[in-house]
């Protein structure tokens, strides 16, 4: 397998767990759960940044003169890390708005 092909899958794997782990949270808090809610996220946000630093080592190679052919694969991992890291700051207020909720 290729080097792109690689960090692709890192990429889908990384940010697509951390998707996953941001919904659980997110059910979690639903139901006052808050601080197994906060661990995932923790541990949402390690696989995220797996995820972003294959990103950017690919961003770096390509930056130095080293371009890498078109990829279906990759414009799929670069669907999912940019899911996941926008879904990261909305299901943070909606876990925040569920401990309001849960306060009063």
């Amino acid at each position: 397998m290729e080097s792109i092909e690689k960090a692709a899958f890192q990429i889908i794997s990384s940010a697509g767990d951390a998707l996953s782990m941001m919904f659980e949270a997110l059910k979690l808090s639903r139901n006052g759960n808050f601080d197994d809610a906060e661990e995932l996220i923790k541990k949402s946000d390690s696989l995220l940044l797996e995820a972003h630093k294959a990103q950017t080592t690919l961003i770096i190679e390509e930056s130095q003169g080293n371009k890498s052919e078109y990829s279906i694969l990759m414009v799929h991992a670069q669907d999912h890390i940019m899911n996941a890291m926008l879904a990261k700051p909305l299901i943070s207020e909606l876990i925040n708005l569920y401990r309001m909720i849960y306060q009063k």
